[in-house]
Order: structure tokens, then C-alpha cells, then sequence
């Protein structure tokens, strides 16, 4: 595989040679001006080389590869296309953009993932859809059955390539592969560009010539991100977080460290009735639906979440995310943030650092920014271990004492209110707004 800078830039989607009914489905999505990783992606995939882009987390990701996708199947009406993604709300995100594109297009899509009755997906794959999106996995687990499922196809798209891999796709991936025939031009997407990476990369794409596009900052915060970290004994994080709350009025995205975590929080704050609901991989797939649904419609002000969803999701109202637990590894947490401040917005990050975060919080210092610390305990300060820092290495993804820490410290506890808060309880029902968007809903909604 030898690797070529891209160095083509266009600063119009008119430029973009799209088929003409996408523009008008862009502006109806209002959008109106390429990112620059599509003005740099498109040109590239137009031509039909293969290329790897290494990009920021919000940068616009999803359009830099659906339009030159749209733009080679509309050129031959007989190819196909196959767009992977590792998880299921990004697969369905990503289906979502496709059937937004295509509305006035005669191209038919198909969503396969994991949580959906496999029979019926079985036989939309078997009418041969243009458009497939799917996870690895049940990708995989349909060309057990047939393997034909995937002739004719002429594009394939390998969306966040490094959580793939980290998430153990990588057999999966090779499956896919070895059922692949003919020629096939290959677009992958990563917020990373490690040696797996490239080696899934090398798999797909042979030994020819390979476009790369590397974003200077692919590893950093974009710059209309706000971020704040708050250094603060865990038993006053409860308290600190209503403050967080009631300071803002948009869409809220809290990261939790694990399932049981995340449950607490999302029942704590509907007692104190926010417009909110949580969100794990412990919950059915109809459950997430709802609440992602829900979430992005805005009829949810505030979502509480695993690590699930730090990757992928894309809602624009969300003004404020919270990091109420540190991640497990220091790159999901670049993901975490990336969720507000998309495609030139403005957003905040607040991420709680307690004294036994030490070891973390020194491996997030490349992605904080020159973020503002605020000591909340005038006391406060980090438990010191005697261990050298270092790096967690990729796919690590446990924290073994930290994780029993918190577990131990959760565990019978009924979430109750704050005793000396009184004053500053919020109203009944905050009613924050969204540009266009009310947040709110009866309580009554809730008993589900």
C-alpha cells in the first residue's frame, strides 16, 4: 500500500459533481457549506481512488463518504455499496443520513444490525438493495447464511476503523472481505491511524495507491469547544451536577462510567424532575431506540449514557456535555466531547475529576485544551500513587481498583435528594430550549 497526501479541495457542494436532486436535500437539512473533510474526501472518492481520511470527531464524517457513495451509484446504476459501522446507533445514524439524501433518488437502502428480527432484514438483503449499512457482526452473521448477499458490490465504506477494531471486529472485517469479489474501491474513516488500523486498511485496499488525508488536529478538540474541568470529592458530585443543570438550557449528554452508574443518575435526576432518561447496552434495542429518538427529536432535554454513545451520535442541539465518570481509555474521551461543538457550533465540555482520578486525568491532559480547572473543594487534592503514569494501551478496558471504587461506593444506595438544597432545587420541570425545540414532557410519560 503506498500512501499519497490528498491535496484537492473544493469550497462548494455545486463542485462536488452530485446528482442534482442531493442539493436540495441538503439545504432541506440545512446544509450549505462543505467541512473541510468533505471538500477534501469528496473530490478524492469521486475519482474513484481508495482513501483513507484521519479526521476530527464532529468534523463531518458521514457526508464526506454518502455523497461520493450517491455520486458512483447514480453513475452506474448496477453498482452496490456496503457502508460498516461498529455499533448499532451509529449504523442507524448513518442509515438515517442515507434515506435523507436519497428521498427524491431511486436507490433503495437496507439497514442490518444487531436487535432487529434478522429474518426480515434477510430478505430486504436478498432484493439486493443499493445501499447497505451495517454493524461487522450481523453483517457477518447474514453471509453465514448466504454468501452472495454482497454481489455487485462496488464501494466499501469502513466508518470509525480503530473502534472497530477495538471493539474485536477485526475477524468479522476479514470475513467481509474474503466474500468481496472483483474490483472494489474502499473509503475508511478513523479518528485514529494506528498499525490495525492500516493493517485492516492493507486488507481492503491491496498494495496500490492509497489517498490519505490527515488532519493536523485528528486527535484534538475542535476550537469552538468550551471545556472545564471541575476537581471535586465524589460525594459532591450529585449536588454539582443539579448547579451544571440548571446553568444552561440546551441539550444535555451525561457520560456515566458503567451501567449501574448510569441507571442511578438518569432515576436520581427524574426525581428531581428533569426532562431526562438513560441509555446502556443493557437495555433492549427498542429501549434505545425510543431514547435516542426521543433525545434527538428534543422531547428529552437531558440523556444519561455509557460509553455507548460517544461515538457517532449527532444531535445538534446538544450545547453541554458532562463527564461524570472518566473513561476507561483517554480516546473515548476525545469522543465523549466531540458530541456538542459539531460542524462549526459551539458547545461546552464539564468533566468531574475526583482525588482517586489521578492516573486518567494525567492521559485526558492532551485532550482538555487548556480547559479551565476550577478547585470546587478548597481541600482538594489527587491521591498519589507511587506507580509511573502510562499510556492504557488500545483495547484496554478495565480499571480494575477505580471501577470497584465507585462500584462499592453506589451499591444499596436509593438516590435521594440533597439535604441543604432547598433554595436551588429546580422548578418542577425545567424548560430549557433548544434553537426551534421545546424540552419537556408530562411526568406521567415516564411510566413506562
Amino acid at each position: 500500500m503506498k500512501l499519497q497526501n490528498a491535496t484537492a479541495q473544493l469550497k462548494s457542494f455545486q463542485e462536488m459533481n452530485l446528482p442534482a436532486p442531493i442539493i436540495p436535500a441538503l439545504e432541506k437539512m440545512q446544509i450549505t457549506k462543505p467541512t473541510l473533510i468533505q471538500s477534501q474526501a469528496v473530490p478524492v472518492a469521486n475519482k474513484g481512488a481508495n482513501l483513507i481520511a484521519v479526521a476530527q470527531t464532529g468534523s463531518g464524517k458521514t457526508l464526506a463518504f454518502a455523497l461520493p457513495v450517491l455520486a458512483k451509484l447514480n453513475r452506474k446504476p448496477e453498482a452496490r455499496a456496503l457502508v460498516m459501522a461498529p455499533s448499532r446507533e451509529m449504523a442507524q445514524q448513518i442509515y438515517k443520513v442515507f434515506q435523507e439524501l436519497t428521498a427524491d433518488l431511486p436507490m433503495t437502502a437496507c439497514l442490518a444490525i444487531g436487535g432487529i428480527t434478522g429474518s426480515k432484514q434477510a430478505n430486504q438483503l436478498k432484493k439486493n438493495p443499493r445501499i447497505i449499512v451495517a454493524t461487522p457482526g450481523r453483517m457477518n452473521d447474514h453471509l453465514n447464511s448466504n454468501k452472495l448477499l454482497l454481489q455487485g458490490v462496488e464501494i466499501v465504506v469502513i466508518d470509525e476503523a480503530d473502534r472497530m477494531l477495538d471493539m474485536g471486529f477485526a475477524p468479522q472485517l476479514k470475513t467481509i472481505q474474503n466474500t468481496l469479489r472483483g474490483e472494489r474501491q474502499t473509503l475508511m474513516f478513523s479518528a485514529t491511524f494506528t498499525q490495525s488500523v492500516e493493517s485492516i486498511a492493507k486488507l481492503f485496499m491491496g498494495g496500490g495507491e492509497v489517498f490519505i488525508i490527515r488532519s493536523e488536529k485528528a486527535e484534538a478538540p475542535v476550537e469552538t469547544l468550551k471545556q472545564k474541568v471541575l476537581l471535586i470529592d465524589r460525594d459532591k458530585k450529585d449536588d454539582r451536577l443539579l448547579d451544571e443543570l440548571n446553568a444552561t438550557t440546551g441539550g444535555v449528554i451525561i457520560f456515566a462510567g458503567d451501567q449501574e452508574h448510569t441507571t442511578r443518575l438518569g432515576k436520581y435526576l427524574k426525581e428531581y424532575g428533569y426532562s431526562v432518561d438513560f441509555i446502556h447496552g443493557g437495555l433492549s434495542q427498542g429501549a434505545r431506540n425510543r431514547v435516542i429518538r426521543e433525545f434527538r427529536a428534543a422531547e428529552l432535554r437531558i440523556m444519561v449514557t455509557t460509553d455507548l454513545l460517544a461515538r457517532g451520535l449527532d444531535v445538534p442541539h446538544v450545547e453541554l456535555v458532562i463527564s461524570y465518570d472518566l473513561p476507561f481509555q483517554a480516546e473515548d474521551f476525545l469522543h465523549r466531547i466531540g458530541r456538542t461543538a459539531r460542524a462549526g457550533r459551539t458547545g461546552t465540555a464539564i468533566t468531574f475529576v475526583t482525588p482517586g482520578d489521578a492516573r486518567m486525568y494525567s492521559l485526558l491532559k492532551p485532550y482538555l485544551g487548556g480547559a479551565q480547572e476550577v478547585k470546587v473543594d478548597k481541600d482538594f487534592d489527587f491521591v498519589r500513587s507511587t506507580q509511573k503514569f502510562t499510556a492504557i494501551p488500545v483495547g484496554e478496558k478495565k480499571r480494575a481498583d477505580k471501577y470497584e471504587e465507585k462500584k462499592s461506593a453506589y451499591k444499596g444506595k436509593r438516590p435521594g435528594k440533597p439535604k441543604a438544597r432547598a433554595a436551588s432545587k429546580p422548578a418542577a420541570r425545567p424548560t430549557g430550549k433548544a434553537p426551534g425545540k421545546t424540552f419537556g414532557r408530562t411526568s406521567k410519560s415516564y411510566a413506562r
